[in-house]
C-alpha cells in the first residue's frame, strides 16, 4: 500500500481512539459561597432600572419595550446600556418562570452587545429558594412540575417537587440565582431591592454581597439573605422619618462610595417613581404586576441626569428638598 493512501486510513484509525480517551466534557461549577460575584461597574452612559415583577412576564417585556431594551420580538435592543432588575422576579403571578428565561436569555444578548442585565436578588427569590411557598400561586407551582421526574405525593400541589428542585443548589433556577449579587453600585449608585442599612457588618460590597449568600449556601452561620436589617428585606429609607433616615442613609452611601441608592421592595401604590432625602433615596416599585395595578415605570440614569419613564411620557426627577425637624413635627 502506498503512503499516499496509508496516512488517511491510520489517521481515520486513530481519531476514534482519541476520542474515546480524550476525558467527557465538564458541567459548569456549581456556584459557591467563595464565588467572586461582580459588584462595582464603571463608566456606563446609560442605566435604566426597574422593579419587582411578581410574576408577571407581560408587564416585564411591556416596561422593556418602553425603555428601549427589547424589540418587539422579545431581543435585546439596549446595546451597551445596563438594566437593573432589583428582585423580586417570583410570587403572586402564575409567570415567573417566563419571566426568568427571559432575564437569563437578555443576560447572554445584552453582553454581547456590550451592555449589561443585573437582576439582582429580593426577599422572594431568596423565600423561594429556602421553601417558603407563602406567596406562590397555583398556577406559578404547577409550572415547574417538570423539573422533577418525581411524582407529586397524593393530596400535595401539583408542581411542588419540581418547584423544590428547581430552586435547589443544582436547579436550572436556583444555581442561576446564586451567581448573582444582592447590592451593585454602577457608576455612583447603588442598587439594592430593599436598602442597605448602617448596620450591615460589612465594609465592602464584597463583603456585603457575601453576607447575604450565607443564607443560600449550606453549613454557613446566618447571613443576610433572611435577617430583617438585611439588603433584602429593610425599609428604612422607604418608612422611616426622614429626618433620621437622611443622616443614615449618607453614612451608608460614603461607606460604599456612592451618591444615591435605587431600591425597590416599597410598592408606590400611586404607580410612580418617587425620591426621599434630598434624591439620595430612589424607589422604583411602582406595581408593575398586574396584581398591583399594572403601573408601568422605569428609572433612566444618563450624565447624571435622572429620568422616570412611564407610558404617556418621561418626566426628568427633580430631587426635593431635605425635610426638616420642624418640618416633621410643626
Amino acid at each position: 500500500m502506498s503512503s499516499t493512501f496509508a496516512r488517511p486510513l491510520l489517521v481515520s484509525m486513530l481519531v476514534p481512539l482519541l476520542l474515546a480517551a480524550a476525558p467527557p466534557p465538564t458541567a459548569p461549577a456549581s456556584p459557591q459561597l467563595e464565588d467572586v460575584i461582580p459588584d462595582t461597574f464603571s463608566g456606563v452612559a446609560r442605566v435604566v432600572a426597574v422593579g419587582d415583577v411578581h410574576g408577571d412576564v407581560q408587564a416585564l417585556k411591556e416596561v422593556l419595550r418602553l425603555a428601549g431594551l427589547i424589540n418587539e420580538k422579545g431581543r435585546w435592543s439596549g446595546g451597551k446600556t445596563h438594566l437593573v432588575q432589583t428582585g423580586d422576579i417570583p410570587d403572586r403571578g402564575d409567570h415567573t418562570r417566563e419571566a426568568f428565561e427571559l432575564l437569563m436569555r437578555l443576560e447572554k444578548e445584552a453582553r454581547a452587545a456590550g451592555g449589561r442585565v443585573h437582576a439582582l436578588l429580593g426577599n422572594h427569590e431568596v423565600m423561594n429558594m429556602l421553601g417558603d411557598l407563602r406567596y406562590v400561586t397555583p398556577g406559578e407551582l404547577a409550572s415547574f412540575a417538570d423539573q422533577d421526574p418525581t411524582p407529586d405525593a397524593p393530596g400535595t400541589q401539583q408542581g411542588l417537587n419540581g418547584h423544590r428542585a428547581a430552586y435547589g443548589l443544582q436547579g436550572r433556577y436556583g444555581r442561576w440565582l446564586r451567581t448573582h449579587p444582592a447590592v451593585v453600585r454602577i457608576n455612583d449608585t447603588l442598587f439594592v431591592h430593599g436598602g442597605v442599612a448602617p448596620e450591615v457588618p460589612a465594609k465592602t460590597l464584597t463583603e456585603l454581597n457575601r453576607w447575604v449568600r450565607q443564607d443560600l449556601f449550606p453549613g454557613n452561620p446566618p447571613g443576610g439573605a433572611t435577617n430583617p436589617q438585611g439588603p433584602l428585606w429593610f425599609r428604612g429609607y422607604a418608612l422611616g422619618e426622614e429626618e433620621s433616615a437622611a443622616p443614615a442613609l449618607e453614612a451608608v452611601l460614603q461607606r460604599f462610595g456612592a451618591k444615591r441608592m435605587v431600591m425597590g421592595h416599597t410598592t408606590d401604590r400611586d404607580g410612580k417613581i418617587r425620591m426621599r432625602c434630598g434624591g439620595k433615596a430612589v424607589f422604583i416599585d411602582t406595581g408593575l404586576s398586574t396584581g398591583y395595578g399594572h403601573h408601568l415605570a422605569a428609572l433612566e440614569i444618563r450624565g447624571g441626569k435622572l429620568t422616570a419613564l412611564y407610558k404617556d411620557g418621561r418626566v426628568e426627577l427633580v430631587p426635593p428638598a431635605p425635610v426638616s425637624g420642624d418640618q416633621l413635627n410643626p
